[in-house]
């Protein structure tokens, strides 16, 4: 379970991916925590799930963008 501290961290990663990549907030909100939960079913530490959930995320969104 994520602390308040890392709920508004993770918030304002969905905005700024959202922004970044042009994409809906929901869109992103919905990518981003199906990723958290992924990445949290194997986690033996779960200090660093939303940063690498935010990179995993960004990296399979440039990877989806046209070059």
């Amino acid at each position: 379970m994520l602390h308040p501290s890392e709920l508004r961290s993770v918030e304002h990663d969905i905005n700024a991916i959202a922004q970044q990549f042009s994409l809906p907030v929901s869109e992103v909100h919905d990518i981003l925590w199906d990723e958290i939960h992924y990445l949290e079913q194997g986690a033996r530490i779960h200090d660093f799930i939303p940063l690498l959930a935010a990179k995993e995320v960004k990296a399979v969104l440039r990877a989806s963008r046209p070059h």
